[in-house]
């Protein structure tokens, strides 16, 4: 049987469904995700969190009493450098530009629209996972460097001189 790049990982769910945790977490299953812990809320999720440290955690952006973005605030907050580091992909309905500028601006990862698609999701895990981010502190600010380049590109020069007949 072929072995997957995700069994080792761990990986928090977070949604206040329980349809959409199930569902999340039975695509992570067949993914090959090692083990994978699930929580209703942004209260539980913390607990589950600390109790379990997992390499990346899902999370749903609109719950109550706590809801995505306040738990991503939380996390980022972490005294322990690793655990604040850890990927957070937000997953949600609302894929307005003010939600994404909302997650980006608390530390989120990256961000997926519901419905979610697997080969997305799979995606998602594997870019948290090959291409993790510099983690950025400042005053305003924890979370992975919103630039996804992080070097100079040498561009070929697009605008070669214009002669007139």
């Amino acid at each position: 049987m072929a072995r997957s790049v995700f069994e080792m990982l761990t990986v928090l769910v977070v949604d206040d469904s329980l349809h959409m945790r199930r569902l999340i977490a039975r695509l992570l299953e067949v993914a090959g995700v090692g083990e994978i812990v699930v929580a209703g809320d942004g209260e539980e999720a913390w607990a589950k969190f600390l109790q379990h440290k997992p390499d990346i955690v899902i999370t749903d952006a609109a719950m109550t009493p706590t809801d995505g973005f306040a738990l991503a605030q939380r996390l980022r907050a972490i005294g322990e450098d690793e655990l604040r580091a850890v990927p957070i992909i937000m997953v949600s309905a609302h894929s307005e530009l003010s939600a994404v500028e909302r997650a980006r601006d608390v530390g989120v990862t990256d961000f997926l629209c519901k419905p979610v698609s697997p080969r997305l999701l799979y995606e998602r895990l594997l870019g948290a996972l090959n291409r993790p981010r510099k983690f950025i502190e400042a005053p305003t600010f924890a979370g992975p460097d919103r630039r996804t380049v992080s070097a100079e590109i040498e561009w070929p020069e697009r605008r070669l001189p214009v002669s007139y007949i």
